[in-house]
């Protein structure tokens, strides 16, 4: 079990109010510190769009990651992954990175028009900067309490990826994204704390998952992207009624949650739905 978490977010789409030199730039990175009977964890989840982001934030916040002990990677887009070669470079050990296989296949989008959105990197400039790359498909125990959720099962019927491609055995194919994955804490005496980098695979989903996959029916805290931003009326209406069912505590939506949906989240829930911004530090 976790006995205490902070989180420290490096990059968001908007920046914190009075942190000098903050940036807000759209793309994820946060680093979790949690602490349990053998000692602290310090975990990367993310690294933001790129390096120099990456860089002056990390300045603006007081944040050294050459103690770093893990990086996990949510999904390979871009926005999530283009500070990662940065990050490691400052990390003065060989360190994982864990990654879902599907994270490292070339990825695009359809809107507004055909883009590349997938990793700026080869999988040996990664291992070149002293990275090494725990590609699995399942949930990797980082410490005890501590683990990443690994491919996210898809139960609900209205959470589901659109206008996603990627490239299969020579073919051009939908990409359902099922490299999305997230981190979840099991806080002592508060219940479970899910981190998301954008919840791809739906933010109930992903609640859904981690509950299964720790046992634990208490879900203290959700933060990161919730992935709402082009979420017709019915998925969001369901989706805050599952938080509800789900008794959760502190909602911190950021990234790609879009203002719509945090409105929603915010009139719903009052003063226990703060939007996350760079430069927020959350302590558990």
């Amino acid at each position: 079990m976790i006995e205490s978490l902070k989180v420290t977010v490096i990059v968001e789409n908007t920046a914190r109010m009075g942190v000098e030199g903050i940036l807000g730039k759209h793309g994820f990175c946060g680093l979790i510190e949690a602490k349990c009977k053998d000692g602290m964890v310090k975990v990367l989840l993310d690294a933001g769009p790129s390096p120099d982001v990456l860089l002056n934030n990390l300045k603006a916040v007081d944040v050294d990651l050459s103690d770093l002990d893990v990086i996990v990677v949510s999904h390979g887009h871009y926005d999530h992954t283009g500070g990662l070669l940065e990050a490691l470079k400052m990390v003065e050990k060989p360190i994982p990175v864990i990654i879902h296989p599907d994270g490292l296949k070339p990825k695009f989008s359809s809107k507004p028009k055909l883009r590349y959105i997938g990793n700026p990197f080869r999988e040996s400039d990664v291992e070149a900067e002293g990275g090494i790359l725990v590609k699995v498909r399942s949930p990797v125990v980082i410490t005890d309490g501590l683990t990443t959720t690994g491919e996210i099962e898809r139960t609900t019927p209205y959470e589901k990826p659109k206008r996603f491609w990627t490239v299969e055995n020579g073919k051009y194919v939908e990409d359902m994204v099922l490299d999305d994955q997230a981190l979840v804490a099991n806080l002592t005496g508060k219940g479970l704390v899910v981190i998301t980098g954008c919840a791809h695979s739906g933010i109930v989903n992903t609640i859904l998952h981690s509950m299964k996959l720790t046992g634990s029916n208490r879900v203290h805290a959700v933060l990161g992207g919730f992935h709402l931003v082009d979420a017709d009326d019915e998925r969001l209406i369901q989706t805050v009624e599952r938080l509800r069912e789900f008794g959760v505590k502190m909602l911190r939506p950021g990234h790609c949650t879009g203002s719509k949906a945090v409105n929603l989240l915010i009139n719903a829930f009052g003063g226990s739905c703060k939007p996350l911004n760079a430069g927020d530090v959350i302590k558990f």
